[in-house]
């Protein structure tokens, strides 16, 4: 918790009631630089409101300003919130922007003009050795997490975004909270899951409804795509085990896994009358 950040918010935030709340929620988990990373969930409890109350209010912040987002950049692929707020004026400093390089979170600012001398293969004497060239792993503590590999937080092929598997697994159990929750999102299982969640959010972002429209053309609109596909799943009477089943499904339990196969799929969206 920043004490620093707290007060910034109280004194500097236009915002009040339920958007106030959720900037301090965010305070109590950030440090001086007003950086956190706390779970959508997490928020929304501390603030006593549903996930989606949490998720719309998260949005609002977002669009007035205060608040800095980045999906999935922070430890275990939460988000990765800044409140933007400064000690010397009523507005807001620049939000993150989506596509910009980690920078450590340092007190230090060269001088102008200021360069580095190439390394030499020997240092001068009086010099200490050249800087070690910089590493492709992040630190733990305040740095983005790199979006050029094919881990968690990598970009998508075929979107402008990452997948957002923090936000799918919050939004799969709040609307559907009678199936087996995710708990595994590490080791061969994880990476099989992140794997089919990357290619569903491609899928999303990428194809056309029957009607020819897009599903979805943000990542937004993409996240509530798959909030209404996950409620339209909420009302298969076969996927929620309303329905008798043959011998071979008797044991049988949908989870998110089958909701992201093609199988998955044709059940939810070919039984529906809405266009998907």
């Amino acid at each position: 918790m920043s004490v620093r950040t707290s007060e910034r918010v109280w004194a500097h935030s236009t915002h009040s009631g339920s958007e106030l709340l959720m900037l301090l929620a965010i305070a109590d988990f950030a440090d001086d630089s007003g950086n956190a990373y706390p779970a959508v969930s997490t928020l929304a409890a501390k603030c006593r409101m549903t996930t989606r109350n949490a998720n719309n209010i998260l949005a609002a912040l977002r669009a007035s300003g205060e608040l800095g987002v980045r999906m999935n950049a922070g430890p275990k692929w939460t988000n990765r919130y800044r409140i933007t707020l400064t000690d010397g004026a009523n507005k807001p400093s620049k939000p993150l922007k989506p596509a910009s390089p980690p920078t450590p979170e340092a007190h230090f600012t060269p001088e102008a003009h200021f360069t580095l001398k190439p390394a030499s293969p020997t240092p001068e004497a009086g010099f200490l050795k050249p800087l070690k060239p910089a590493s492709d792993e992040p630190s733990l503590n305040h740095h983005e997490p790199s979006v050029t590999s094919a881990g968690p937080t990598g970009t998508v092929k075929g979107s402008s975004t990452s997948c957002p598997y923090s936000a799918i697994v919050d939004a799969y159990h709040e609307i559907l909270p009678s199936l087996p929750r995710v708990r595994l999102m590490d080791g061969k299982t994880g990476a099989a899951r992140q794997k089919a969640m990357r290619e569903f959010w491609r899928w999303v972002l990428t194809s056309s409804k029957s009607d020819g429209t897009r599903r979805a053309s943000s990542p937004d609109e993409a996240l509530t795509w798959m909030r209404s596909y996950f409620a339209r799943a909420g009302e298969n009477d076969f996927l929620m085990g309303r329905t008798s089943r043959g011998a071979s499904h008797a044991k049988w339990r949908c989870d998110l896994d089958f909701l992201l196969t093609d199988r998955g799929m044709k059940q939810v969206i070919e039984r529906t009358e809405v266009p998907a």
